[in-house]
């Protein structure tokens, strides 16, 4: 997704632990799993996990990725940070330099204490929140006791439990000796600034005082009393000195010398415990490490803890993650692999989640992206949140995201994760514009908060102004590097969210009143839509490639057309920017499959991708084994749209795809998987990204979220001369070549998909407007059916006049966008076509319309057609190139109470359009 800037980590060699298989029956309508589809035996090599408030840790395994040359450690907590007054410089502080276990089998004297001789260590968190860890072959062989270490950074307390799994598969019992060992980071050891650590007798822990180097507290405590402890200095290995470093006394006899104080520039301290595993049996012990501002702190700290047992810490953690998740949305899939990879895909985003700041790493493993925070990943992450309910992480995110933005309107493309300051990266990616735009819109959208919308409305008015005081003039919004971060242009994914944003932007200005924005960022929008459906043979070079009937991945800076076969263009439809049902999209879909696919259901980015196979910026070199690797973000775009074309089963393969292809305990993958392999490319994962598309997918697929944007009022304008004849016979294919707008469907009053507004479409002649109406059901009722129906048809008046009377209300009270001054409608039960204008504040039938026909319907295809003359929308003359507002509205009879409602409108502001005019879009049918 990025070009990386790699930076170097320690770690040795990797093994993988599971396997995969899939087993999955798809039926009609949905799908019956065999047994469940399972995840890879690829592994996540870090994880992030965090207490929801201010303490993160980063777990990770000897070897980050097949570049990493480095052989010091093994599987451990590698980093720890703490932010107790929020994002500050010493939140990049990472506070240990390793916290690690170590082992020895005493009754075959085999010791396990050069852990990066553990050929793999998997890891991954599970549903409740805890991270596990799995230990493989040492140096190439099975240990005699298998071995796990799991950590619970317990939600809301500062302090994390280390657990040790300890299996016996054997037939006698072992003698197993675990060391518990952490060695902190003293940043201040340069400048000869100590570490204090003593050993607390009652406490059972060792406590650290790092404060003279400007840190924190730490103690690290037992379970239960440990068999020896130990606090020392790390460059002492002298088996016969007092402040020897733990791990040479473990190494040499299985024992600590039990040293009470050391002051030193580098400190370790750590724990042994002795413990009998039985035959077949699984025994566990625990320690924690706590961690606080000052030392009264970290000690109330570990008192909290060792008031408890680890086993009750860890039920703690399970319990908050199980509430957190049924808090939100759940999906439950027939095949409950795809149902574990959601839940896994929410805990993994939440506990990557900066807690201070609300930030996302790019990815959980540092070796590629560092801890880098990608604005439009981010952005995407939150969103996926919200649709799933967790609406406080996401308006952390948002609200962050809001207060680093330029003076602009415009945004950075990365940011630290620890800091929140700027990173200098690839710029501009204002892909970032229209994600924030969209994300701030759905955040308000879902949770109704207005005190959200009201705090963010400055940026959001910025942002929004932004693409359009820097429109180009191709009509397109400004260009960037956009998603693939390659060169500069206009990009269709940075156009389609361009235009979802403005639209987003332009329903929360409606919402405040202000109807000069709105329009102005409908405008915005109009003239972006309309160069996206240009053709790219045209100059200036629109995005629509008409010989060979997809978008093109980009116009270039110098407005001719790149060609290129590019997935993520399939945002246009993701993003709603162009509706998925139009011929254009199918056409578009069938050319990304088509050149694209790989691994059944897995996606390219583009043709000839060698990210992570030869390209010179892959993170860990040819980790792909081939070019062309598929990318999970893209399969989950195509998941969507089979979902939003009523492909239940299309999308179903798409998800089951994804669920094969996540790692060990269905993490996320990264950005991409290797088709050779058929495993997730691991220095780029666990990527909260992919996993939030995933989230997006199965939500969509469920029917619990639509990840589409809609236009308020769409700027309109059309020529077209058409002939409506009775009963519609033969007249929709005219309609070929007229722009029609989207409107979400399952927004009907009363539930009727016969009144639900599916898309509308108008155009003018010189004498007439027309107007198009697909409703969501496909049928209507017959003329004086029982079941009685109504279209009308609201508008401003043409001639321009100040002084015409209007409402802001239908003529059965549902509420007007814009004022209309006049309305032509006919119900379903009569043949008389009225004319209505405003008198008094109310509707009046003035007259029947008589020189057109009246509007005629298709009771098999629930369409509609209606003529209005010019003359009927205008108190004086209506010019082309005249604008004003046109509400379209279906409403419906109650059959009981007789009483009439709207049930449905869509609102257009529409410009009458001469001959030879261009049109505006639009989608093209």
């Amino acid at each position: 997704m990025r070009r990386p800037r790699t930076i170097s980590r320690l770690g040795t060699a990797f093994a993988v632990l599971a396997s995969s298989l899939t087993a999955l029956v798809t039926l009609p309508g949905g799908a019956s799993a065999a047994s469940p589809t399972l995840p890879s035996a690829e592994t996540a090599r870090s994880l992030y996990a965090n207490n929801w408030t201010d303490t993160t840790g980063l777990w990770m395994a000897s070897q980050l990725a097949q570049t990493d040359t480095s052989s010091q450690f093994g599987p451990r907590l590698a980093e720890l940070h703490y932010s107790p007054n929020g994002a500050q410089a010493s939140s990049a502080v990472n506070q240990i330099k390793d916290y690690t276990g170590f082992f020895r089998d005493e009754t075959h004297g085999t010791k396990y204490d050069q852990v990066h001789n553990f050929g793999s260590a998997s890891g991954y968190l599970d549903s409740g929140g805890v991270l596990r860890s799995d230990y493989g072959p040492y140096a190439g062989s099975a240990t005699s006791v298998s071995i796990g270490r799991d950590y619970a950074f317990v939600p809301d307390q500062h302090f994390a439990v280390v657990t040790y799994r300890l299996t016996n598969p054997g037939t006698s019992a072992v003698d197993m000796n675990v060391l518990d060992s952490l060695h902190v980071n003293n940043t201040g050891a340069g400048s000869g600034r100590t570490v204090h650590a003593t050993w607390d007798a009652t406490r059972n822990a060792a406590v650290i005082d790092m404060s003279a180097s400007g840190q924190y507290h730490l103690v690290l405590g037992s379970f239960g009393a440990p068999t020896s402890h130990q606090v020392g200095d790390d460059t002492v290995s002298s088996t016969g000195s007092a402040t020897v470093a733990p791990w040479f006394a473990f190494d040499a006899t299985g024992t600590l010398p039990g040293n009470d104080s050391v002051t030193a520039t580098d400190v370790d301290a750590a724990l042994t415990k002795r413990v009998t595993v039985p035959a077949g049996q699984t025994v566990t012990t625990s320690f924690y490490l706590a961690i606080a501002d000052t030392a009264a702190n970290s000690l109330a700290a570990a008192d909290t803890a060792r008031a408890q047992s680890g086993a009750y810490w860890n039920n703690a953690t399970t319990t908050a993650y199980t509430n957190w998740l049924d808090a939100g949305k759940r999906v439950s899939f027939t095949d409950t692999g795809l149902s574990t990879a959601y839940d896994r895909a929410l805990v993994a985003i939440k506990q990557t989640q900066n807690p201070a700041l609300g930030t996302f790493p790019a990815a959980t493993n540092p070796i590629a992206y560092g801890y880098k925070t990608w604005v439009r990943d981010s952005a995407v992450t939150a969103m996926a949140l919200d649709a799933a309910g967790h609406h406080a992480e996401a308006d952390k995110y948002f609200r962050w995201l809001a207060g680093i933005q330029y003076a602009d309107g415009s945004f950075g493309t990365t940011y630290d994760n620890w800091t929140g300051q700027h990173v200098d990266f690839v710029e501009p990616e204002h892909d970032g514009i229209g994600i924030f735009l969209v994300g701030a819109y759905r955040h308000w959208q879902e949770t109704g908060d207005n005190a959200f919308r009201d705090a963010l409305w400055p940026q959001i008015t910025k942002a929004a102004n932004f693409v359009a005081t820097h429109m180009a003039g191709n009509g397109l919004g400004p260009a960037d590097a956009s998603i693939w971060e390659e060169t500069q242009e206009y990009n269709t994914f940075t156009q389609s969210l361009y235009i979802a944003g403005l639209w987003g932007a332009e329903a929360i200005a409606q919402s405040k009143g202000d109807t000069t924005d709105a329009d102005a960022w409908s405008d915005t929008a109009a003239s972006i839509s309309t160069a996206l459906q240009s053709s790219s043979l045209n100059s200036p070079a629109g995005l629509w490639n008409s010989p060979d009937a997809y978008y093109n991945r980009a116009v270039n800076l110098d407005n001719t057309g790149r060609v290129t076969v590019d997935a993520s263009s399939d945002m246009l439809f993701v993003s709603g920017a162009v509706d998925p049902a139009s011929s254009r999209a199918a056409s578009h879909v069938a050319k990304i499959k088509a050149t694209l696919t790989h691994d059944t259901y897995g996606i390219a980015r583009y043709t000839g991708d060698g990210f992570y196979y030869n390209s010179p910026y892959s993170p860990a070199g040819n980790e792909a084994l081939a070019a062309e690797p598929s990318w999970p973000q893209m399969s989950m775009y195509l998941a969507l749209y089979a979902h939003y074309t009523g492909d239940q089963a299309g999308a179903l393969q798409e998800l089951t795809w994804y669920a094969g292809r996540t790692a060990v305990g269905y993490m996320p993958p990264g950005e991409a998987v290797s088709n050779v392999s058929q495993k997730p490319i691991v220095s780029t994962m666990v990527e909260p990204v992919t996993g939030a598309w995933y989230v997006l997918a199965a939500l969509g697929y469920t029917g619990q979220a639509d990840t589409r944007s809609y236009a308020p009022v769409s700027k309109a304008g059309a020529h077209a001369g058409l002939t409506v004849k009775a009963g519609t016979a033969g007249d929709w294919p005219q309609w070929a070549a007229v722009p029609y707008y989207a409107s979400p469907v399952g927004t009907d009053a009363g539930t009727d998909a016969g009144t639900d507004i599916r898309n509308v479409a108008v155009a003018n002649d010189d004498n007439n407007v027309y107007v198009r109406i697909d409703n969501a059901s496909g049928t209507l009722p017959g003329y004086q059916a029982t079941s009685k129906f109504s279209v009308n048809v609201y508008a401003g008046d043409y001639s321009g006049s100040t002084g015409t009377s209007t409402s802001t209300s239908a003529l059965y009270g549902a509420p007007l966008s814009r004022p209309a001054a006049f309305m032509v409608g006919r119900t379903s039960d009569s043949a008389t076509y009225n004319h209505f204008h405003v008198s008094g504040g109310s509707w009046v039938n003035d007259s029947a319309i008589t020189s057109v026909i009246a509007p005629q319907w298709d009771p098999a295809t629930g369409r509609i057609e209606v003529v209005i003359p010019r003359s009927a929308l205008t108190s004086g003359a209506a010019a082309d190139g005249s604008t004003v507002p046109i509400t379209i509205a279906l409403a419906r009879q109650n059959p009981t109470t007789l009483a009439w409602t709207e049930a449905d409108t869509v609102s257009l502001r529409y410009r009458l359009t001469g001959a030879g005019a261009p049109s505006i879009y639009g989608n093209v049918r």
